[in-house]
């Protein structure tokens, strides 16, 4: 199952450095450590690694039967018990590692088995994602981190930088590079946090961008919330698109890593999906309380900016649920302060709790729209529209048209061509619709 975001909402279009050089650093560390360990070669000869095996494979089965019983009967299947057998199942495993030095203490090894081991624990504890991937059974705040940008192969790590664009882009233009970069590490950190808590004696290192990638995803949810989107899907061999709030994907990308966490069996660690994607969630609700987002500072930046702040008799009446009352009070200060955005905010919420946005939106759009100073304003509070879970679907025509010429003046393309677009569906027709159309 696949559902991933579509189309470019965002009316910011900066350069995204923080996900480039995400990015760069994915490739270079893969390609590094990549090098780096091909260069060392095999700790053992071929010889060597059957004979080492021959000492352990028992010993690993014995100690699969009381770890995993699906990763046990899949050991117990392969026909050939020597040194591959033992790289899939157990020597990678530093659980497994710690299993032998106990045998060893009530069973003394051969001075052969011990050299042996010993080689190939040295050039384990060299190898990249033993040294800085993280390992349940022995954590560390470095691991933590390093782990977030170690990879398995070429795929691993070409699949996580596709969903880094997806969703990584969108979170650092909304949010800017300040706080997007300690947010994606922070997801990171909370997924291996939830993968050592779901198996703290597991000894094989978890390595990957995918918990951060996935808690990008929760805080892409938990960061437009009500807002419609327009998704793709994909589930086998039906695939297609819906719009939807973002925040309603939220349960289905949790549930799905859940399902797929307690019936799958393979090397994909699940729970730091699920790690991430909690940790997205909540600090989408905890990044609001550090300021504005970058989105809003800058379209808050005009001469003519008007902070007058809601009356405290429209708090009192929206606290006692009389909404219809805040709102009338709300519109008589706007006469007197017709760009403040504090007021419009709030006029804009009133008219969503009275199940009338669409309403308090064409009034915003009539008062706003008849001078260009007010672009700034009107593309903000066009912002909380959506976010509040407006539609401009829903609105008149006129409407629709008047917001696609400011989304010209606001050099957004290509949100004002599925405006046109949409109008010459409806069949509605304008003179200035026309202009719009041939400047497109």
């Amino acid at each position: 199952m696949l559902i991933v975001p579509v189309g470019d909402k965002e009316a910011r279009r900066t350069t995204p450095w923080i996900c480039i050089l995400l990015i760069l650093v994915n490739i270079i560390v893969y390609a590094w450590t990549t090098h780096r360990d091909l260069q060392r070669g095999d700790p053992l000869t071929p010889e060597q690694a059957d004979l080492l095996a021959g000492y352990e494979a028992d010993i690993l089965l014995q100690w699969l039967s009381h770890q995993d019983s699906r990763t046990y009967s899949d050991a117990v299947a392969m026909n050939d018990q020597g040194a591959n057998f033992m790289m899939a199942y157990g020597w990678y495993d530093q659980a497994f590692t710690q299993h032998v030095h106990q045998h060893w203490q009530q069973h003394p090894p051969s001075h052969q088995w011990r050299q042996l081991r010993n080689e190939l624990e040295t050039w384990l504890n060299q190898q990249s994602t033993i040294r800085w991937g993280l390992i349940p059974n022995d954590p560390g705040l470095t691991t933590l981190l390093t782990s977030q940008f170690m990879h398995g192969d070429w795929f691993h790590l070409l699949g996580n930088m596709l969903f880094l664009i997806m969703f990584g882009i969108a979170m650092e233009r909304h949010w800017g590079a300040r706080r997007f970069l300690p947010a994606y590490l922070l997801c990171g950190i909370g997924a291996g946090l939830l993968f050592i808590a779901s198996d703290p004696d597991s000894g094989i290192p978890l390595v990957g961008a995918s918990g951060a990638i996935s808690g990008l995803m929760g805080l892409f949810a938990g960061t437009f919330r009500l807002r419609k989107l327009e998704f793709f899907y994909s589930l086998g061999f039906f695939f297609g698109s819906f719009r939807a709030p973002a925040l309603v994907l939220f349960p289905v990308w949790l549930g799905w890593e859940l399902i797929q966490a307690a019936t799958m069996d393979s090397n994909v660690a699940y729970m730091a999906h699920a790690g991430g994607l909690i940790t997205g969630l909540a600090l989408a609700f905890l990044l609001p309380l550090t300021g504005q987002p970058s989105q809003q500072k800058d379209t808050s930046q005009d001469t003519n900016r008007d902070d007058t702040q809601v009356p405290a008799i429209c708090q009192q009446l929206a606290e006692q649920l009389r909404f219809n009352d805040a709102q009338s009070r709300c519109r008589q200060w706007l006469n007197n302060h017709p760009g403040s955005r504090p007021l419009w905010l709030f006029f804009l919420l009133m008219g969503q709790r009275q199940k009338q946005l669409d309403a308090a939106m064409k009034e915003a759009v009539k008062t706003l729209s008849a001078h260009q100073s007010n672009d700034a304003l009107l593309g903000l509070l066009w912002q909380e529209y959506e976010f509040l879970g407006g539609d401009i679907r829903a609105l008149p025509p006129a409407y629709q048209l008047l917001l696609a010429e400011l989304a010209w003046r606001q050099k957004r393309s290509k949100l004002v061509r599925e405006i046109v677009q949409d109008l010459e569906k409806k069949q509605w027709q304008h003179p200035r619709l026309e202009r719009l159309s041939q400047r497109l």
